[in-house]
């Protein structure tokens, strides 16, 4: 089972995607914020970070760091400045739909 690192300051998101994604088979854990996520990162296949609410810290320079090790898909609003290179962008408005497709994608190609 992969193991999938949802993060967003926004709980509904973080409970919906988690709840979709355990019953399509995938280890998901939640996390409030990236320096939370970052010690599970080794290991897990995918992180998906919803760009709502985040706190001002610099979010792209750490996505950035993890996206050479794991999967990383960025949720963020239509149109908001995102520089995350490596990082699968999904804009809003989308749906839980759209996001599973995308980590179906990301982890079928992995081991």
């Amino acid at each position: 089972m992969k193991t999938l690192l949802v993060v967003g300051r926004e709980w509904k998101f973080r409970a919906l995607l988690r709840a979709q994604l355990r019953e399509e088979g995938y280890h998901a854990l939640g996390f409030e914020t990236l320096q939370d996520a970052e010690s599970e990162a080794t290991g897990a296949a995918a992180l998906i970070f919803d760009t709502s609410e985040a706190s001002p810290t610099d979010w792209q320079s750490v996505l950035q760091r993890l996206a050479v090790q794991l999967s990383v898909v960025v949720v963020a609003g239509a149109q908001e400045e995102v520089n995350v290179p490596g990082a699968h962008l999904l804009r809003r408005p989308l749906s839980l739909a759209d996001i599973i497709g995308v980590v179906r994608e990301l982890t079928s190609a992995e081991p």
